[in-house]
């Protein structure tokens, strides 16, 4: 009996150790798991933020040179007082994209050679040479296009013809009360597109000058442009 009893004592006794090993292996092992949830998480990698190329708010200067051509006339005579043009723009553009500025161009025209039919007389051949200065203030709009800019632009201004008919005395009857040069107003409503690049701009744009002097013919002027943004 005695031998039972102890038998009975060792193995009541193995299985409290066996269940107090297990218990506290399982505490062990539970522990960290119950423990993750309360550590503070990871900060999460921020995604990159997109730098655009360029601003919109600024200061930009740009010169321009290109090539014009009137394609009506100054009544029945023919003038050419565009073709090779030159000049520059200055102006600020505000952060929604509005421009305002002020515009200088100079076009050396060139000479045309033709056949008049005056009221009084025989027809004789006439060499009208004409070029013009014009200049005033311009207003655009600028929209952003990925890397490139677009921009809008409506100039007001000023347009002063000068012209000569060589050694002919006779003036063709448009110009007979005509004092020269010939001065009138314009509107000049046109497109460019720009790129961008660091403190530096260049691109093409296109004008059509609207004249409201009969005298001046109206044109067409495409330039190559480049200029700064300080």
């Amino acid at each position: 009996m005695r031998v039972y009893a102890a038998l009975a004592g060792w193995a009541f006794s193995s299985r409290h150790a066996a269940a107090f090993t297990l218990t506290l292996g399982l505490f062990v092992v539970a522990s960290p798991a119950h423990a993750e949830p309360g550590a503070p998480p990871r900060p999460e990698p921020e995604a990159p933020t997109s730098v655009a190329p360029y601003t919109l708010e600024g200061f930009d200067v740009l010169a321009n040179a290109g090539w014009g051509a009137a394609p009506a006339t100054g009544g029945d005579l023919e003038l050419a007082p565009y073709g090779a043009s030159f000049g520059g723009d200055v102006g600020y553009t505000l952060s929604m994209g509005l421009r305002l500025g002020a515009h200088f161009d100079y076009s050396r025209g060139h000479a045309v050679t033709q056949s008049t039919d005056p009221r009084i007389g025989r027809d004789h051949e006439l060499t009208a040479d004409a070029s013009t200065v014009h200049g005033g203030f311009s207003m655009g709009w600028d929209v952003p296009l990925s890397v490139l800019l677009l921009r809008y632009t409506l100039r007001l201004g000023v347009s002063s013809m000068s012209w000569d008919f060589g050694g002919n005395t006779r003036r063709p009857v448009e110009f007979e009360t005509l004092s020269n040069p010939v001065v009138g107003l314009h509107v000049a409503p046109g497109m460019a597109v720009l790129w961008p690049y660091r403190g530096f701009e260049a691109g093409i744009g296109f004008d059509y000058l609207a004249q409201s002097n009969y005298a001046i013919p109206s044109g067409f002027i495409g330039s190559v442009l480049i200029g700064v943004r300080p």
